[in-house]
């Protein structure tokens, strides 16, 4: 074989070499691109979650409502399970006051009286301090109840129940007759 034919072989080598080097690079280069789109793209649909999850659902009438019953219920087991001394349930229903008293802060109705009257109850500093005692007398009456101090219990018991009165005394609209 002639030098020109080793020359160009290796010419022609050396080409199919380099071809499949930048071929070899450019799909390397695409799935690094094709990675960091996805990156880039998970990034956005979590974004967008907790922007989802920073959204404030607030309660309807309706379900303040429901929300309101179902306290009102657990308040009476409570009492009514409290005369037994039955810890374990007071403590349960003195849970689910607090839970519900957490979630009721979102309520989206309106003040019924006085200056704020039409303004949103949850706007109102008054109202949602009423709410935090009353989560925290419920905390404290199950944590109490759990331990069997019933003299704390009360105490609790009647924080949570003046809380109760001064909210509704602004806030829950009289019963029509």
């Amino acid at each position: 074989m002639s030098y020109r034919a080793i020359a160009a072989c290796m010419l022609v080598l050396s080409l199919v070499f380099a071809g499949v080097g930048l071929v070899h690079a450019q799909t390397a280069k695409a799935k690094e691109d094709t990675k960091k789109e996805e990156k880039n793209d998970d990034k956005k649909e979590e974004k967008k979650d907790d922007e989802k999850k920073d959204e404030v659902k607030y309660l309807t009438h309706e379900e303040a409502e429901e929300t309101m019953e179902t306290m009102e219920k657990a308040w009476n087991k409570l009492k009514m399970n409290l005369k037994n001394k039955r810890g374990d349930v007071v403590a349960e229903q003195a849970d689910i006051i607090a839970e519900h008293a957490a979630k009721f802060k979102k309520y989206d109705g309106l003040v019924l009286t006085g200056d704020e009257k039409g303004k949103k109850a949850r706007d109102q500093k008054d109202f949602t301090e009423w709410l935090d005692k009353l989560e925290e007398a419920a905390k404290e009456i199950s944590k109490q109840a759990g331990k069997s101090k019933w003299d704390k219990v009360d105490k609790a018991k009647e924080e949570a129940s003046d809380t109760c009165g001064k909210c509704h005394d602004l806030y829950q609209p009289e019963e029509e007759d």
